[in-house]
C-alpha cells in the first residue's frame, strides 16, 4: 500500500507542481484523492493520473474545486418514507436501474426459478444513457486492450444475433470499413488494423481500394477512389430503446417485476452480507442486490459499505438528421484523412472512441456523440460545444444544421479507471455492482448479463440453493407490429381484422393508432408521452410530435382512465396540459 501511494504522490507531484493533493490508499488498491482542483478538467485529469499508476484498483474523489458546489442528490427524505412505509415487498433478487443493462441482467435472470424486483428512479425503461446514444454495437477495435471493456464488447457483439432473434428488434450487421486516399494514411489505417486484430474482433480485414469498392459500389463514385481500406464486418445497428423494451418485456412476460418511480435510498446489510433496499414507497427485503444505477452507481456502493470508485458524469451530445438527407453507404464508413485525424488526435475527449456518423435501423443519419466532462449528474442540456463536434462528424456535402430534426445529449457512467466494474463487493455479500457502464456498453450488453449471472449463481450455491432453468422460461418475445414496413396487401388484410391500424397518429413517421395501443398491451406498461414515442416512434419524425402530441394524450388518458392534464411529457410532474379549459 505504502509503495502505491509514494508511487501516485509522486506522479501527482510531476504533472501537477504546486498542487496540494492528499493521497491514502486501502488494503485494495484503492485510491482515495483529496484536495483543491483550480477547475473540473484538472480534478478529472488528477483522478486519471492517479488511476493509470499500476497496481491502482480505482479512484475515490474527495476532491473539490473552489466556488463550485456539486449537487448531491438527496436520499435521507426518501429513506424515513421508505421506513414510515416499512415492508413492501420480499424478492431474491433486486436490481436497480432498468436501462439496458439492469433489464437485460433481469431477462438472464428470469430463466431461474427466482423473485426478481426491477426498481427504477424514472417513470420507465431506457430513461438516461441507454437511450442517449448512437445504437451500433461497436467491433471492438476501439477499447483499450487488456481491459474488460474490451473483452466484454468482442463477447457481446457475438451474442447480439442470439438476442434479435429471440427477442425481435431490429438488428443491422452493416460492418465498418475506414478509407484512405492517399499513402500518406495508410499507416492511420494499420493501426486500427492492429489494434482490431490484438484486442480479437471477428473478420477485420485490410483491403486494396478494388475490394474496399467491391464491398460497397457508391465509393466508385467518389472523385478521388480509396487505396486502401479497414473493414470490420462484425459492427452492427440497433435502435437502443428497442432493445431495452424488448429485454424488459420478455423479463417480465418470464414473471420480473417492475417498479417504477422507485429510487433506492438506502441499501440494508447486516453481517457483512446484503439485506435489502429501503425506497421511498417502502422496504424491500432481498438477499441480493444487482447495482445498475448508472451515474448514481458509486452512491449505491457506497450505501452497501463500499466505497470503492467515484462516477464523474461525461455527457455526449447526438445530432438527428431528417430521413430526407439518407447516408449514402450500406456500410458506417470512417474517412481516414485530415478532418478525422485531427478531431481523433486533437480535439476529442481523450477518453471517448470519438464519435462519428452512422445510419440508423430506421433510417436517420446521426452525428457524434460528443464527450465533455461536465460536474452535474443531471447535465443534459446541449451546449453550442458539443453541437458544434457533432456537426463536425459530418461527411457529407449538403448537409448542414438546417436539416437537424432534434440534437439530444446524455451522460454517460465514467470511472476512473475507465472500465467496467463487475463484481461481488468484497465487503457487503450479494451486492453486486455493475458500475462505469459506458461505451461499448450497449455492445457489451449480453455478455455484462452473462457474467452477472454466473456471479448470481455462484453466489446462491454458496448459501446452499443450486438454480436450475426453468421448464417454462420463454426466451422468445413476438416482433412488433411495424404498419410502416408492411407491404401493401398485408396492411389492408391487417386493417380489416383491427380497424385502429387504418389511422395514422404520426403522419411523419407513418404510425398507427393499432401500435400504439399495441404498446399499451405491454406488461411493462408506458405511461407518458416519451415512453410511447421509445415503443413506437410517434413523435420522432420531422416535426418531433407537433401533430401528433394531442392524439398520443387522448388515447394515453382513455387506456390509464385518467384526465389529459394527467398525462406526462416524461417523469412525474411533467404534463403539458393544467386544466381543460373549453
Amino acid at each position: 500500500m505504502n509503495s502505491i501511494k509514494n508511487t501516485v504522490e509522486k506522479a501527482l507531484r510531476e504533472a501537477y507542481p504546486g498542487l496540494e493533493i492528499k493521497v491514502s490508499v486501502d488494503e485494495r488498491q484503492i485510491v482515495t484523492l483529496a484536495g483543491e482542483c483550480v477547475d473540473w478538467q484538472q480534478l478529472i485529469n488528477v483522478g486519471h493520473s492517479a488511476a493509470n499508476v499500476p497496481g491502482v484498483k480505482n479512484v475515490v474523489s474527495d476532491m473539490w474545486v473552489k466556488g463550485l458546489e456539486i449537487p448531491r442528490k438527496d436520499y435521507q427524505s426518501g429513506r424515513a418514507k421508505g421506513f414510515e412505509a416499512g415492508l413492501v415487498g420480499e424478492a431474491d433478487v433486486v436490481i436497480a436501474g432498468a436501462g439496458v443493462i439492469g433489464c437485460g441482467i433481469a431477462r438472464e435472470l428470469a430463466k431461474y426459478p427466482l423473485k426478481i424486483i426491477v426498481v427504477e428512479k424514472n417513470d420507465d425503461v431506457c430513461t438516461g444513457a441507454s437511450k442517449a446514444n448512437n445504437g451500433n454495437i461497436h467491433p471492438g477495435h476501439a477499447a483499450k486492450t487488456g481491459t474488460l471493456k474490451a473483452r466484454l464488447n468482442i463477447l457481446g457483439n457475438r451474442m447480439y444475433d442470439r438476442w434479435a432473434d429471440e427477442l425481435g428488434f431490429v438488428f443491422q450487421r452493416n460492418g465498418l470499413m475506414y478509407i484512405a486516399w492517399e499513402e500518406a494514411y495508410i499507416p492511420a489505417l494499420k493501426e486500427r488494423y492492429d489494434k482490431g486484430v490484438e484486442n480479437g474482433v471477428d473478420g477485420i480485414e485490410m483491403l486494396d481500394g478494388e475490394q474496399a469498392m467491391a464491398i460497397e459500389p457508391e465509393l466508385r463514385k467518389l472523385d478521388n477512389p480509396p487505396i486502401a481500406a479497414v473493414w470490420l464486418p462484425s459492427l452492427a445497428h440497433v435502435e437502443p430503446y428497442d432493445v431495452t423494451v424488448a429485454l424488459a418485456e420478455n423479463a417480465a412476460h418470464n414473471g420480473v417485476k417492475f417498479w417504477f418511480n422507485t429510487p433506492v435510498c438506502d441499501v440494508l446489510r447486516h453481517d457483512g452480507r446484503v439485506e435489502g433496499v429501503v425506497t421511498p414507497k417502502g422496504i424491500i427485503k432481498a438477499g441480493c442486490v444487482i447495482n445498475c444505477a448508472g451515474v448514481y452507481a458509486d452512491d449505491l456502493s457506497e450505501m452497501a459499505g463500499d466505497r470503492s470508485f467515484t462516477i464523474h458524469p461525461r455527457k455526449g451530445t447526438i445530432a438527428i438528421l431528417d430521413k430526407a438527407k439518407q447516408y449514402p453507404y450500406r456500410p458506417q464508413m470512417g474517412f481516414v484523412g485530415n478532418a478525422l485525424e485531427n478531431r481523433m488526435k486533437n480535439i476529442k475527449n481523450v477518453e471517448s472512441k470519438g464519435g462519428g456518423c452512422c445510419k440508423t435501423p430506421e433510417g436517420n443519419y446521426l452525428l457524434g456523440p460528443s464527450a465533455k466532462e461536465v460536474w452535474n449528474k443531471e447535465d443534459t442540456a446541449t451546449d453550442p460545444d458539443g453541437l458544434e463536434y457533432a456537426m463536425s462528424c459530418n461527411q457529407h456535402k449538403n448537409v448542414g444544421q438546417r436539416d437537424l430534426i432534434r440534437v439530444f445529449t446524455g451522460v454517460r457512467a465514467a470511472d476512473f479507471k475507465e472500465d467496467f466494474i463487475i463484481e461481488m463487493s468484497p465487503v457487503t455479500a450479494g451486492f453486486i455492482n455493475v458500475a462505469g457502464i459506458q461505451s461499448p456498453g450497449l455492445a457489451s450488453a449480453p455478455a455484462i448479463a452473462k457474467m452477472v449471472e454466473d456471479i448470481v449463481l455462484e453466489d446462491f450455491e454458496k448459501k446452499n440453493r443450486k438454480l436450475e432453468v426453468r421448464q417454462d422460461y420463454q426466451p422468445q418475445e413476438k416482433p412488433k407490429t411495424l404498419f410502416r414496413k408492411l407491404p401493401p396487401d398485408e396492411k389492408r388484410r391487417l386493417i380489416e381484422r383491427e380497424p385502429s391500424f387504418g389511422k395514422i397518429v404520426c403522419r411523419c413517421e407513418t404510425i398507427t393508432e393499432g401500435e400504439i395501443l399495441e404498446a399499451l398491451d405491454s406488461p411493462v406498461m408506458p405511461a407518458s408521452i416519451e415512453a410511447i414515442k421509445r415503443r413506437t416512434r410517434a413523435g420522432m419524425g420531422r416535426c418531433q410530435g407537433g401533430f401528433c402530441q394531442p392524439r398520443v394524450i387522448e388515447i394515453l388518458a382513455k387506456k390509464l382512465g385518467r384526465d389529459w392534464s394527467e398525462i406526462n411529457f416524461s417523469e412525474q410532474g411533467t404534463n403539458f396540459l393544467e386544466k381543460m379549459n373549453k
